[in-house]
């Protein structure tokens, strides 16, 4: 499926813009460890301003607690029911398994807050044209 005609759905998991749906939000891979967390300041092919007032991203902390919560249970809870570990063992796996997981959570956690509270729909005519 070319780029232009993504779903908002595959846009938001391909990191890209909630207005083009062709510009990427992020300058590098979510595992490039020293670089997941730079982001476009504005859209590669649009120009959208991704922060749409000073401080915008910072109710994206919610969610990337949420997400963190969710992570933490779901790991905790299988890890122990399964291998029945030493308490050190399993905190040790759930942290583990939370670090690992930072560049998603980070990553994510702001596309929610750009997708769901930004107000910037789709325009279709931006993304047919060849800007």
């Amino acid at each position: 499926m070319p780029l232009s005609e993504l779903t908002q759905f595959q846009a938001f998991v391909a990191q890209k813009c909630p207005r083009c749906r062709k510009g990427n939000m992020f300058k590098s891979a979510t595992y490039n460890i020293g670089k997941f967390g730079a982001a476009n300041t504005n859209c590669p092919y649009c120009d959208l301003h991704f922060e749409r007032e000073p401080g915008f991203f910072t109710g994206a902390m919610y969610f990337s607690y949420g997400i963190n919560v969710a992570l933490i249970a779901i790991v905790g809870v299988s890890t122990q029911l399964i291998f029945n570990p030493d308490i050190f063992v399993l905190v040790g796996i759930v942290s583990a398994a939370t670090i690992v997981a930072v560049p998603f959570t980070f990553r994510y956690s702001r596309m929610m807050m750009m997708y769901m509270f930004s107000g910037v729909e789709y325009d279709k005519s931006i993304s047919k044209s060849s800007l």
